[in-house]
């Protein structure tokens, strides 16, 4: 990936020093040294519904959120395949501290859509984390130089906690009637968080919903979702490579498919450990007599090893293109659908997994349970739901149109 500044004039500074991830090797041995933290922090997670800040702050002393940031920014911009790399061995350990870091990190691209005075002004310290609500209710209307949100609330903000922005999308009401769908950028202190995350799984991202009830946004803090689309944003014309002039919606995902898939990796060794311990000293027929559990841990083990290589695949694509026509319209629609396949086949694979687990697995508490309801609970996400993935690739190869991308609704 290449990012820099079309002009001097343009050229955007970060203000404030943060280490740098200088390689993939880097990226991947500083998480693993983080690791047995993270692992020991996922059962307090899931009970307190919150990923301890102490471990978030292990990871932003790392550089690890900078890895799709813009080096002008601070960031390392080494690229969405490692972004997908990271995500999956946090996941081994801990499906919430994966989708929170997933989260996190991504947003870091995601602020580089929108206008220049927004990049300087929100990403002036190169730590700043930010969350998303992607479709946020209430009312927009033109107000001066900007725009005055009211009535707002949303579901599903995920990294809230230790974010001090939010991005969210809403329509902008406009004075001829029309609707105009956007993107805008609202900082913390606007924003109400309500406790409501009581879920099945993916407890400890404490992804609860936000309330906005009377804020005022400047222009320069917002984006249309036409431009997000088209690739034509303001952001695509303060840095160079294809990620700033794709639509958004064909590189957001790979921010959090890294967390089902590690989940059903971790879950998958974990599996397997489990089995070698008890067959350590078994005879040669006891071994046999487990030769059902061995192919099934093979058999899932390859489905997951697969979904992951395959998103990594597109994700190295994206990295590689310089423009936005080096990806073909059917390559487009590919990333979907991998993205839904990878998501939908590791909850496969964990799911059998769990049916041979054994009784024990059940009960609150167990491991095992913990990461079957985290892994079931992140594929549910809207951009892995199979049928749409499906179709919309199926129309993409038989020279279909597409469908027009909407902000999803509030359902994760």
């Amino acid at each position: 990936m290449a990012s820099i500044a079309q002009n001097e004039g343009a050229k955007l500074v970060a203000t404030a020093n943060r280490p740098v991830v200088s390689s993939s090797e880097e990226a991947i041995a500083k998480v693993r040294a983080l690791l047995p933290d993270i692992t020991a922090a996922d059962s307090v997670a899931d009970d307190e519904r919150h990923l301890p800040d102490s471990i978030v702050e292990k990871m932003r002393e790392t550089g690890l959120f900078g890895i799709v940031m813009p080096k002008n920014l601070g960031g390392s911009e080494l690229g969405f395949a490692d972004l997908v790399r990271v995500t999956v061995e946090i996941g081994k350990v801990s499906g919430s501290a994966a989708w929170i870091y997933g989260v996190l990190a991504g947003h870091s691209w995601l602020i580089n859509l929108f206008p220049e005075e927004a990049q300087r002004e929100i990403m002036s310290d190169p730590t700043t984390l930010l969350g998303t609500v992607f479709r946020l209710g209430g009312t927009v209307v033109e107000e001066g130089d900007g725009y005055r949100l009211t009535g707002g609330n949303g579901r599903f903000c995920s990294g809230i906690d230790y974010a001090t922005w939010v991005i969210i999308g809403n329509a902008v009401h406009k004075t001829d009637g029309t609707m105009e769908p956007r993107f805008f950028v609202v900082p913390k202190s606007d924003i109400e968080v309500v406790d409501d995350w009581y879920t099945m799984g993916m407890r400890g991202t404490g992804s609860r919903s936000i309330k906005i009830d009377n804020a005022f946004i400047p222009a320069h803090r917002s984006c249309s979702l036409a431009d997000m689309l088209a690739g034509s944003t303001p952001g695509a014309r303060v840095h160079e490579g294809a990620i700033y002039r794709l639509p958004f919606s064909s590189l957001a995902p790979f921010s959090i498919i890294g967390a089902p898939l590690g989940v059903a990796k971790g879950m998958v060794d974990r599996f397997a450990e489990k089995i070698g311990a008890k067959l350590s000293d078994a005879d040669p027929l006891q071994v046999a007599e487990q030769s059902a559990t061995l192919a099934r841990i093979a058999e899932t083990g390859g489905d997951v090893d697969a979904a992951i290589a395959l998103v990594i695949s597109d994700a190295e694509m994206v990295n590689r293109a310089k423009e936005p026509s080096d990806i073909s319209e059917v390559q487009r629609a590919q990333i979907p659908r991998n993205w839904a396949w990878a998501a939908q086949r590791a909850r496969h694979a964990a799911n059998r997994v769990f049916e041979a687990s054994g009784g024990t697995s059940i009960y609150d508490g167990q491991e095992m349970q913990r990461v079957f309801r985290d892994v079931n609970s992140g594929a549910q996400h809207f951009a892995f739901t199979w049928d749409s993935a499906m179709t919309g690739y199926g129309r993409a190869l038989c020279g279909l149109k597409p469908g027009e991308f909407a902000l999803p609704s509030k359902k994760k």
